[in-house]
């Protein structure tokens, strides 16, 4: 456990009186805007994942700074005393306060989470990321007048995070020199949507949450992964990895900084300000942290023996087989979901809409969806 204290003291004074003039001397949930709130804050990913290393952790810090060191945080890591994916159950619990939340790791509560994991044809960390942070705040009616967060999220309060960097594959060295040599690979796949584009083009695929890859991986249990390159640090894949497939999208994992919405209604309304500011502040710095760690990342891979191929490079036939399905994933995914009573193609349209407001490139039978 880590414990964050007010750091900024004279830096936040003027702030805090600022929110709490704002505040108007009332709090919410009948708090007081003086009192010394501390928070459990937890993540089941380690202390260096990016989420946390340049997300969560300068969130934290600027919300102690703007509230003047009201807000403390006593933080766990790296399953500490929370385990991935069990982070939003905790929040309900009371287990911990605020917590990294990585949706997609439960379908079957967040079915709607795995929209953003869909290929594309092009985006990067700020493209995805904007838009995911559009998808999560809009005001638009998704369907029985709710918005895709009222429908997927009510439960808490959310903030948005970056995204990953966009996904690529990456083994132990197998390499796709032949559509032979794709059918039958054993991939780790994070979500339905890569298990939909796995059984269209012969992979086998293997789920399991990130946590869990190193030792499969170390075991021979498969020959490799979707994976988001700036992702290896936080888990040791660099060490791992000898071939990687880039220049095609397989969509970008998504999370949040998350409260039980009790919890949340239970805070002064000066410290509920300063969470909503922090997170606008920290935002875009932690999706530019994706990039750069990607940027450093793939020169110290491949002094260490690691293989980087564009996918234009790839034999034509491989490139048509990895092709074939990424559109349909995309109606798969949709239909998937209105068959469980879900606006299916109403949030893939969504989606799609925000990407391309943001400078993402999707597949044009996608954009002729009406």
């Amino acid at each position: 456990m880590k414990k964050y204290g007010s750091r900024y003291l004279a830096a936040g004074a003027a702030m805090t009186l600022l929110l709490a003039g704002c505040g108007g001397g009332d709090s919410a949930g009948g708090g007081s805007e003086g009192e010394t709130i501390t928070l459990r804050a937890a993540t089941g990913l380690s202390a260096q994942h990016a989420w946390w290393e340049a997300s969560m952790v300068p969130w934290m810090e600027r919300v102690e700074e703007l509230t003047d060191g009201q807000v403390q945080f006593e933080t766990f890591t790296g399953g500490e005393l929370v385990s991935v994916p069990d982070e939003g159950d905790a929040l309900q619990s009371g287990t911990v306060d605020v917590a990294l939340v990585l949706p997609i790791y439960q379908p079957d509560q967040f079915p709607m989470a795995e929209v953003t994991m869909l290929p594309l044809n092009h985006s990067d960390t700020l493209i995805a990321s904007n838009a995911w942070k559009k998808l999560l705040e809009s005001e638009e009616e998704l369907a029985d007048g709710q918005t895709y967060t009222e429908m997927q999220f009510g439960d808490f309060k959310v903030f948005p995070v970056s995204t990953t960097q966009e996904y690529s594959i990456s083994t132990t060295g197998h390499e796709f020199n032949s559509v032979s040599d794709v059918e039958g690979t054993s991939l780790r796949t994070p979500s339905r949507i890569h298990e939909m584009y796995a059984a269209k083009t012969g992979i086998n695929s293997v789920t399991m949450p990130a946590v869990e890859i190193y030792d499969a991986l170390s075991r021979g249990t498969f020959e490799g992964a979707f994976y988001s390159i700036a992702d290896w640090t936080g888990y040791g894949f660099q060490d791992l990895f000898r071939y990687t497939v880039t220049g095609i999208n397989f969509g970008h994992f998504n999370a949040f900084i998350g409260m039980s919405q009790s919890r949340w209604d239970e805070l002064p309304e000066n410290v509920q300000e300063a969470m909503t500011q922090a997170n606008e502040d920290i935002f875009e710095a932690g999706a530019q942290e994706w990039m750069d760690r990607a940027e450093a990342i793939i020169p110290e891979n491949e002094e260490n023996g690691g293989k980087f191929v564009d996918f234009s490079e790839l034999d034509q036939e491989v490139q048509d087989h990895f092709n074939t399905g990424i559109e349909d994933t995309w109606t798969d995914y949709a239909q998937l979901l209105e068959d469980n009573g879900l606006p299916g193609n109403e949030v893939v349209k969504m989606w799609r809409d925000l990407l391309i407001e943001e400078g993402g490139e999707v597949p044009e039978a996608v954009m002729n969806l009406e």
